[in-house]
């Protein structure tokens, strides 16, 4: 991702000066809500293969942040954003979670890594009682065992179960090749769909797994073409999902694809070129959405960029503001500040309205997208 002069001499600078320094924080600032500033953890990958993801999420939670500051904070004090790598490994999310809680006394965290670390964090952040907000994990694990941990993305399992529902009820399709990714993510999403797929007396009539930084889907795609499919479904992220994209009409493949938000970002049509046009994906985010909330989110995130924001962004940008509202009503008190956010009510978010059920789980309608000329269109929401 290009970088604007903005985020350069703010955030963005932020995230490369994590990517080389790992366990340093963002900055001097006072502990917890004392002093001047109130201190808001976040973690996830800045260097490693999700580097691109983590660094969305970064600075998608200091736009949040920094246009609260700018309108003057909450009660004079400015919060501060203190930035973790985990590298996209889970015992790197384990340090960067011990440091935010014990070191730099966070008054709530941000998440915004893949679901392997989030779940290996989970029981620590319980325990510690900090608040965390979920940005982009969608394993189903993550906010079980107390009520510190909220998710203001759907789980992967209602993604998947949407997917299936669109596949046989809309395109009127039913015999489905599914390539997923080897990691909770993967298999949290592939589950789902498979089991509600033959709910609805569709089948899966080939599926297997492949590996983060894989290239060569040659084999997988002809055993995929030997199945006679009528739809490939991707469950994994942009970088694997290209290559299988660009792969598929080498092996005399002529069939629609549709994925998951793994493939929410313009590095998607832009390493598939063509080969990505009609693919179908499940989201959280319109970039065209015309509520004002998205086009403050787009102006701002724009203003400043070459780049337009994607799905990652906008849900650790609406994770921030989760956080900030409850700031506004419970403080900083952690156990208060927790009830807050867990009884957040219809905030407008850019994913839409942001409510939690009794499982901290996000109550939202589910997207879905279509590239067209390289770009991702509205098809419907559900």
């Amino acid at each position: 991702m290009k970088k604007g002069k903005l985020f350069a001499t703010g955030f963005l600078g932020l995230a490369l000066m994590m990517a080389g320094c790992g366990n340093q924080s963002a900055g001097s600032a006072s502990s917890g809500g004392a002093g001047d500033t109130i201190k808001i953890g976040w973690y996830g990958p800045l260097t490693g293969y999700a580097a691109t993801d983590g660094t969305n999420s970064l600075n998608g939670a200091q736009l949040a942040i920094d246009k609260f500051n700018a309108a003057g904070g909450l009660d004079g004090k400015k919060l501060k954003l203190v930035a973790e790598d985990d590298q996209g490994k889970p015992e790197e999310a384990m340090k960067a979670v011990q440091k935010l809680i014990n070191k730099d006394q966070v008054t709530a965290i941000i998440d915004g890594a893949y679901s392997g670390s989030s779940k290996t964090v989970a029981a620590k952040v319980q325990e510690a009682k900090v608040p965390m907000v979920v940005s982009i994990a969608t394993h189903p694990d993550v906010t079980k065992g107390g009520k510190y941990i909220n998710r203001v993305i759907y789980t992967g399992p209602v993604q998947g179960e949407a997917m299936a529902d669109y596949v046989v009820n809309d395109l009127k399709l039913k015999n489905i090749a599914v390539l997923y990714v080897e990691a909770d993510y993967g298999t949290s999403i592939f589950g789902a769909f498979k089991s509600k797929l033959e709910e609805l007396q569709g089948k899966v009539v080939y599926e297997s797994a492949f590996k983060f930084g894989d290239k060569d889907y040659s084999s997988l795609l002809t055993s995929v073409k030997m199945s006679k499919p009528d739809a490939l479904y991707i469950v994994g992220y942009y970088n694997e999902a290209a290559a299988i994209a660009n792969q598929v009409k080498e092996v005399g493949l002529s069939i629609p694809l549709i994925g998951v938000d793994g493939l929410d970002t313009p590095k998607y049509p832009e390493l598939a070129a063509r080969n990505a046009e009609g693919t179908i994906l499940t989201t959280s985010f319109y970039l065209k959405d015309t509520r004002q909330v998205v086009k403050d989110f787009v102006a701002d995130w724009s203003a400043s960029r070459k780049d337009e924001p994607g799905m990652v962004a906008s849900q650790s940008y609406d994770a921030a503001l989760v956080i900030i509202d409850a700031l506004k009503k419970a403080g900083v008190d952690r156990e208060k500040l927790a009830d807050a956010i867990s009884q957040t009510k219809d905030l407008e978010g850019t994913s839409g309205k942001i409510s939690f059920a009794q499982d901290h789980e996000v109550v939202k309608p589910v997207i879905f997208v279509k590239v067209k000329d390289g770009k991702f269109d509205f098809v419907t929401a559900k």
